[in-house]
């Protein structure tokens, strides 16, 4: 009902280039009514084998009102490591948290994205993929509802789900931030943009819909 944010993403951004690497960059931040209820800003940085397209490095930085979280993650064949900076806005202190997660393979948000979009999504298909895009291990469920037309547009129609992962027990758990699987749609076409995703989470339903997409 009300425009409270924005995200911008850029695959390979001909700007920011890094030899041997894929690059993604990518922020969002709150705006508006939104924005005096809750402040935040994110940005990362991340650089991806050309060849396998798997992550190789990823920064992801967070700030909202309490603070600000910055994760170093770097993926190898056989796991993933991190290192967490938190820094209190009360107090204004900072602590810096190490974790391996051993798995693989292990994703990024935007090389799962590029995973998915290049399987075939026939209708009733299941994916599951482990992914590492910051602090905390998850497992990324999805499946494929069918196709539709979404916005005037052929759609691809999936459902999203999230589940942490106990690095230690490898137990799952409920991820309480989304109250239910997600839906998003994705272009049927070559590209398979991301065209809308609507969420129920903590602050209530959150839809983010595509208003620009282009080749550069």
């Amino acid at each position: 009902m009300i425009d409270s944010g924005k995200l911008h993403m850029e695959f390979a951004p001909p700007d920011q280039k890094k030899p041997g690497a894929y690059v993604v960059r990518a922020y969002a931040l709150s705006q508006g009514a939104a924005a005096r209820l809750h402040p935040y800003q994110f940005d990362c940085w991340s650089e991806l084998n050309p060849g396998s397209l798997l992550p190789r490095y990823i920064r992801a930085s967070e700030t909202d009102r309490n603070g600000n979280e910055t994760s170093i993650v770097r993926y190898f064949g056989n796991r993933a490591e991190v290192q967490t900076t938190s820094k209190s806005a009360t107090t204004g202190k900072s602590e810096v948290k190490d974790h391996t997660f051993e798995f693989s393979p292990v994703f990024d948000i935007f090389s799962a994205m590029l995973r998915i979009r290049s399987l075939p999504l026939l209708d009733g298909d299941q994916i599951n993929l482990v992914i590492q895009p910051s602090d905390q291990p998850y497992l990324l469920q999805i499946r494929c509802l069918g196709r539709e037309s979404h916005n005037g547009q052929n759609a691809i129609k999936l459902s999203a789900g999230m589940r942490k992962i106990d690095r230690e027990t490898w137990e799952l758990k409920p991820y309480k931030k989304l109250e239910r699987d997600a839906t998003l749609w994705l272009s049927d076409d070559y590209d398979r943009v991301p065209l809308e995703v609507r969420a129920d989470i903590f602050l209530g339903d959150v839809r983010a819909t595509l208003i620009q997409r282009k080749k550069l």
